[in-house]
């Protein structure tokens, strides 16, 4: 399922998806372990049971997009500033410690080690990309970048982590980090965090440990940013062929969307980020249509939102 790099034999950045399953993308989860649990225990049309049985047995596929720590949305704002004021105050970054950074940093590791849990319970149905959020010692290297957004929280959750924790910890968090894939592919489409930012092949994903660039272009890209072309080349090289690219989409989440889905690059990138809802993407086992469910707390059953023809030119 992960080609292995020539270089050294570890596992290569490329998940090759078990065919003839359905696939349910869950794009960047920040800090959402309710949503999670919630997604969970939902049955789904066609699946006929809740999702982890489904999971157990082994007759769906789940990838995570990326994104698992650090929440958004006004609360975490409230969180992340809160913290920071006090640090700034106090002139003490044990002043982090705080109930504010707790709760933050707490929702994080619970949504990661989760998704831990079911990559390792279930390795043939659950996988998970990276995203530039993954990366909780706020580290600078092999495509990734210290970073922030409401107030410093990439170096914020480091010294937490390490006042917490240890750097024991914080090694395997970032050994994890840097063993996470960086691209997936099915019969009709390709997906990662972020919009190829040029094209992208299928060799240099396989060998991401030894390309940060092609990490940073999978993981990094803002709207408009991407070169022309990217998502269509980048297609071409993984499917194998122009005519399965034309045929075939590219999913991301990492830029927010306003509805359920944004379509960009001549209708190929499907962005499916909307931090406000809890959304995941059911792809059917052929990999023509996606189907977009907003999961309910403390309901079986999901509310299916918007549907989506994959082939570009049948819509």
């Amino acid at each position: 399922m992960r080609p292995s790099d020539p270089a050294n034999s570890l596992p290569g950045g490329l998940i090759v998806l078990p065919p003839d399953k359905p696939c349910i993308l869950v794009p960047d989860l920040h800090a959402r372990p309710s949503f999670l649990h919630a997604l969970l225990l939902t049955e789904f049309p066609g699946l006929s049971e809740p999702l982890l049985s489904v999971l157990s047995k082994n007759n769906a596929t789940l990838l995570f997009l990326g994104d698992i720590p650090h929440a958004e949305g006004e609360e975490a704002a409230r969180r992340w500033i809160s913290s920071y004021d006090k640090a700034l105050i106090a002139r003490d970054v044990r002043a982090l410690l705080s109930p504010e950074m707790d709760e933050e940093m707490g929702l994080s590791l619970t949504s990661l080690l989760k998704v831990i849990e079911l990559q390792c319970g279930f390795p043939n149905s659950v996988f998970c990309l990276k995203g530039n959020h993954d990366n909780m010692t706020n580290a600078g290297d092999h495509g990734d970048f210290p970073f922030y957004k409401y107030a410093d929280e990439g170096k914020m959750g480091a010294i937490w982590l390490s006042f917490r924790y240890g750097p024991f910890i914080m090694h395997k968090l970032r050994e994890y980090e840097l063993s996470l894939a960086i691209a997936a592919e099915n019969l009709n489409f390709c997906a990662s965090h972020a919009e190829p930012a040029q094209e992208i092949t299928r060799d240099s994903i396989i060998s991401y440990r030894s390309n940060s660039r092609i990490v940073q272009a999978l993981i990094w890209t803002s709207n408009d940013e991407a070169e022309e072309g990217s998502v269509r080349k980048s297609l071409k090289s993984i499917l194998g062929s122009e005519d399965r690219a034309r045929h075939s989409v590219w999913f991301s989440g990492h830029r927010p969307v306003s509805g359920h889905f944004a379509l960009r690059a001549e209708g190929q990138l499907v962005q499916i980020h909307n931090p406000a809802l809890w959304q995941v993407v059911l792809v059917d086992a052929e990999s023509r249509r996606a189907d977009f469910f907003t999961i309910l707390p403390d309901q079986p059953k999901p509310k299916k939102a918007a549907s989506l023809v994959l082939d570009p030119l049948a819509r």
